[in-house]
């Protein structure tokens, strides 16, 4: 997430950090914070919490099993959507 962060501090000239948060910490501020009902905070905290425990280390096909084509690199994405003006003010 730091990576990504940096990518797209680098790509739109804006300050841009990951602040790491507990996953348990993450789903209580959801529901408290935001209103989400109880059963959709425990399940995006788990979400959360296996998308960031190591399981998703390494790269798969799953991309081009879904879509049929290469996945492209982050970096790209990174450029072409702040060339978008999609992150603009």
């Amino acid at each position: 997430m730091a990576e990504a962060a940096a990518e797209i501090a680098g790509a739109t000239g804006r300050a841009v950090r990951y602040a790491p948060v507990p996953a348990e910490e993450y789903g209580a501020a959801l529901v408290r914070d935001h209103g989400l009902p109880d059963e959709l905070g425990a399940f995006l905290t788990d979400l959360f919490a296996t998308l960031l425990d190591g399981r998703n280390a390494r790269l798969g096909d799953g991309v081009h099993r879904v879509l049929g084509r290469a996945p492209r690199d982050f970096a790209d994405y990174v450029r072409e959507t702040a060339g978008s003006g999609a992150w603009a003010d």
